[in-house]
């Protein structure tokens, strides 16, 4: 039997990988515009059609959070 430590493996948590850097990334983006529309659905300043053309475009990422924010706003 050998006791002795062998070399230190890789774990998940100490892999890069940029495909999956890229992934969260995207995650977080597709996060941030949902929680967007829901705040601009709930409460926004346009009319509840408007606000909803807004949702739409923005999660299917037509639009940006600033755009999406100013064409509530009638900007």
């Amino acid at each position: 039997m050998n006791d002795q430590a062998g070399p230190p493996r890789q774990t998940a948590s100490t892999i890069t990988d940029p495909e999956l850097d890229r992934l969260w990334e995207r995650a977080e983006d597709a996060e941030a515009r949902l929680a967007c529309a829901a705040q601009l659905l709930a409460s926004g300043a346009s009319d509840l059609h408007t606000r909803v053309d807004i949702a739409r475009r923005l999660c299917a990422g037509d639009i940006t959070l600033s755009q999406a924010r100013d064409e509530d706003r009638g900007e």
